[in-house]
This record gives C-alpha cells, structure tokens and sequence, in this order.
C-alpha cells in the first residue's frame, strides 16, 4: 500500500519531536497496527527504534504518551487538511468538496498506520484526551457537513450528516485490508467511492 517514508515525513514535519522521539514515534505506529496496542510492550518498541526499552522513558513517560502523540498527529493531519482546503472560499463548492475527498483518500492511504490507529485506539486514551480528540474530530466532521450543504442544498442536514459520516469512515475498512496497488490507483478508486456516497458528480477537465 503505502511506503512508510510517507509516514516518517509527516512526523518528521512535527518541530517538537526530536529525531529520537521521530524513532520511537515511527516504531510504535507500526508496532501497535502489526500487534495491537495491549500486545506491544515499551521493550518491543524501544527495539524496533534502536534503543533499550528503559531509554524510551527519556522521550516519554509511557506507553500511553506514545499513543496520545500518534492520535494528536492524525487529528492534527485532518484538521489542518480540511482547513487548508475550505480556505480558498473563491472555489466553487463542488470543487472544494471534491479537492476534499481527493485530499482525504489519498493522505488516508499514504497514512494507513496513523488512520488505524485513531479508529482502533482512540478509547485507549483517558477520558480527557478521547473527549478532546473526539471534540476536535467532530468539529471537522461539521465542516465537512457545511461544505456538502453547499454543493447539494437539496440535502436535509440529517441526510448531510450521514452521507459524511459513511465517507469517514469507509477509510478504515480499506486499509484494514492492506489491499494490494500503489497509492494512487488505491486513492483515485477510493475517491469515487466517496463521491458516489455524496452523490456529487465532478465534470473532469
């Protein structure tokens, strides 16, 4: 599916992580997806990075830390990818939301680790973190929900509302499969398949 150097650049770009924390950060992603979170100890991890499992204390004070940094990282990714995009008002709706999906599906399929991890353990989280993450999750979910109303103001806000929340989460599936193809074959077919679920047609130039 997708290269891990595409997960590793996308760490890389967080300044507050050093190139230690880069490591284990990089290790434990694809750690807690091959095995589970519960079934990946602070040893398996600091291993998979290159240093002793007590070294990792010295980035983080646990394991759980580790899961809180990758799920804030995702989070991060899809407010700031949704929020780059929904700032060029001059777009047409249906332009915008079609730049949406396309930017959705393809960092999705890029990102496999980091978008399995915020469906399968965000409720690893204290429930502060969860409610927060979950806050923030929600918010861009009603972004998405205000562009669709634009495109199609047909749609009742309840009808909005489910055809966003079928898109988001047809992401987790796919990747859960590891299906094989490169990542723009995967993204495009990904693609259509939300569209058809918003049932937004896009003239292609």
């Amino acid at each position: 599916m997708a290269k891990s150097d595409e997960l590793e650049s996308l760490i890389n770009q967080g300044r507050k992580h050093g190139v230690r924390k880069r490591a284990i950060l990089l290790a434990a992603a694809r750690l807690f997806v091959e095995r589970g979170y519960v079934d990946t100890g602070i040893d398996d991890i600091g291993a998979a990075a290159g240093i002793s499992g007590p070294a990792v204390y010295r980035h983080f004070p646990g394991k759980q830390a580790i899961l809180l940094a990758l799920v804030e990282l995702s989070v991060e990714r899809l407010r700031e990818g949704t929020q780059a995009i929904l700032a060029d008002r001059e777009r047409d709706p249906r332009e915008s939301l079609s730049a949406l999906v396309d930017w959705f599906a393809r960092s999705s399929v890029e990102n496999p680790d980091l978008n399995l991890i915020l469906q399968g353990e965000l409720l690893g989280l204290p429930v502060g973190d969860q409610r927060r993450l979950t806050r923030q999750i929600r918010q861009v979910r009603e972004e998405w929900v205000g562009l669709l109303l634009e495109a199609r103001p047909e749609l009742s806000d309840l009808a909005a509302r489910i055809a966003v929340t079928s898109v988001m989460g047809m992401v987790t599936p796919v990747l859960a499969a590891r299906l094989s193809g490169d990542v723009r074959t995967l993204s495009v077919h990904l693609k259509a398949q939300m569209l058809a679920v918003l049932h937004v047609r896009i003239e292609e130039g």
